[in-house]
């Protein structure tokens, strides 16, 4: 836990931690529900693979725009807002991640409004629940949350990464589809 510590000190203030069962978890709380809610979010874009429509833009972008008053403290907030904005923003995060990778290998549904809303409904659950589960927790609760935070850490990289792959072909798409005549 002390090498994981070290290693997220670079990226998080680590202020405000969760102590479950006497073990600090190696981020901030905020951290937690980012990395964490990165973690099941990725798991449920790439499950449900909900259609981009501008009811989801909206929504993802409020969730990212959310940040700015609980992040920059403008808003009075406590350890749960820290984890539930910290789940929201990387619900958001992670949608507008993966929108070009997704685009490019056409793996959006088909059944987009049943997916779209039960992805929706995953999506409130893990953002109510994390917080409830977190002071209730235990050591094994500070692992398995430390474990599901390094693989949100790891999979936001490999968003990151896919997209920098994917960037070429998206703007070679966009410059063929610019010189097309319009009709």
């Amino acid at each position: 836990m002390n090498f994981l510590r070290q290693f997220f000190s670079h990226i998080c203030g680590q202020q405000h931690c969760w102590v479950l069962g006497g073990v600090s978890l190696p981020f901030c709380q905020r951290c937690t529900g980012l990395y964490v809610g990165a973690f099941f979010a990725l798991v449920f874009v790439l499950m449900f693979r909900p259609r981009p429509s501008a009811f989801l833009y909206w929504i993802h972008g409020l969730f990212m725009l959310a940040m700015i008053p609980f992040g920059f403290h403008l808003v009075m907030h406590g350890a749960m807002a820290r984890t539930v904005t910290g789940v929201l923003f990387a619900f958001g995060l992670v949608y507008y991640l993966l929108l070009n990778p997704l685009t490019a290998w056409h793996s959006w549904s088909r059944d987009s409004r049943e997916r779209t809303g039960t992805y929706l409904l995953t999506l409130g659950i893990t953002t109510l629940l994390l917080p409830m589960i977190v002071p209730w927790g235990g050591r094994t609760s500070a692992y398995v949350l430390t474990g599901l935070g390094v693989l949100g850490f790891a999979g936001l990289c490999c968003c990151v990464v896919v997209n920098l792959a994917v960037l070429p072909s998206t703007l070679w798409a966009m410059l063929r589809h610019s010189a097309e005549p319009s009709r």
